[in-house]
Order: C-alpha cells, then sequence, then structure tokens
C-alpha cells in the first residue's frame, strides 16, 4: 500500500524580483537573504536542477517534494517576501506518452 509519504511531485518554480526591490540596500539585503536560501534548497537533496536566468532577475527550480508545504518551507520568507513565485506541477515527456498510451483518444 502507497502512503502519501510515498508519493514525490516534481514542481518547476520560478521566482522574479521584485521590481521595489532596486536601491543598494536593498538589493545587497536581498542577494544575501536569497543567496542563503539557495543554499538551504541545494542542501535539502530534493533539488533536481536550477539556475539563474540570464534575462530578468529572478530563478528557476525544478524540485522534488512531497506535499505543497514541504514546497513552501524549501521557499521559505526569503523568496516569498521578495520574488513573485509560481509553481507548477511538471510531467516527464516519457509519463506523459506513458498517459496517451493509456488514455487514447
Amino acid at each position: 500500500m502507497i502512503s502519501s509519504y510515498d508519493i514525490v511531485m516534481r514542481f518547476l518554480v520560478t521566482t522574479e524580483v521584485f521590481e521595489t526591490i532596486h536601491n543598494q540596500d536593498d538589493l545587497k539585503r536581498h542577494q544575501d537573504l536569497i543567496s542563503s536560501q539557495i543554499k538551504t534548497i541545494m542542501n535539502s537533496g530534493k533539488l533536481v536542477s536550477g539556475g539563474q536566468f540570464s534575462d530578468k532577475r529572478g530563478h528557476f527550480f525544478v524540485i522534488d517534494v512531497e506535499n505543497e508545504v514541504e514546497l513552501l518551507e524549501l521557499l521559505g520568507r526569503n523568496f516569498l517576501d521578495s520574488c513573485k513565485v509560481e509553481s507548477h506541477p511538471i510531467v516527464s515527456f516519457e509519463d506523459l506518452f506513458a498517459f496517451f498510451q493509456r488514455h487514447p483518444p
């Protein structure tokens, strides 16, 4: 029997720094907070992939979590208080193709 603790969900999480964070003191504080939270995520064992967008002030993470609360805990107040955050459950192409096989049109 599968318990809810055995289920892992994969999420794509994107962040974008609020436009109101632009003066030097705010930027430094934000950099310190976000760097600390990124290290926490990296050390959690839950990060599949991640990085910085090259075209804007934001980040992306592919994260495996057991539930939405674990995702919230990984992001922490550091991201939630300083960035627009979006999260999307994702499915691999292999799983998508298997779904199509099981559910033909």
